[in-house]
């Protein structure tokens, strides 16, 4: 894909964050949709997004890049997170035979280039740097908790 085509599709993926717009896509006759998630939603997403060990340098530099060898070295994790983010429903959620039978269609279904901008449209969905960071500062102050004193 050439730069040009990537920043017109990346500029697509932000205008439609900034509107909440729901991103869709097809797999066969399977259509999903995944709509911009609450906080709950994101609280279950953060677990998938830490397991992309996605390095921040090459993405803030070649999002498209660090995207598809992330979608090639992580594919599991992956079909996971777009199973997760396609839910809605708490009970779906919390369901975690549901979210693995999707990802496995996911899997079997697709190939990691096919739903590589699938994710970069997700990692755009979510301000993903202030979300990571969120993550880390939880873990810090979890991690630095002070001790009761008695």
């Amino acid at each position: 894909m050439d730069d040009n085509r990537y920043s017109k599709i990346a500029e697509m993926f932000v205008s439609d964050a900034i509107t909440e717009k729901p991103i869709y896509f097809s797999i066969g006759e399977e259509k999903f949709e995944i709509k911009p998630p609450s906080l709950g939603k994101m609280q279950i997403l953060s677990k998938c997004y830490l397991s992309l060990d996605i390095d921040e340098k090459k993405f803030d530099k070649e999002p498209h890049l660090e995207a598809m060898r992330v979608c090639e070295a992580h594919t599991d994790d992956v079909c996971r997170l777009m199973s997760v983010a396609t839910f809605d429903k708490k009970d779906d959620l919390l369901n975690d035979n549901n979210i693995q039978l999707r990802a496995d269609f996911f899997k079997f279904n697709t190939g990691p280039t096919e739903f590589c901008d699938v994710v970069l449209a997700l990692m755009t969905q979510i301000d993903y740097a202030n979300f990571i960071n969120s993550i880390r500062l939880t873990k810090t102050l979890r991690q630095n908790k002070p001790k009761s004193q008695k």
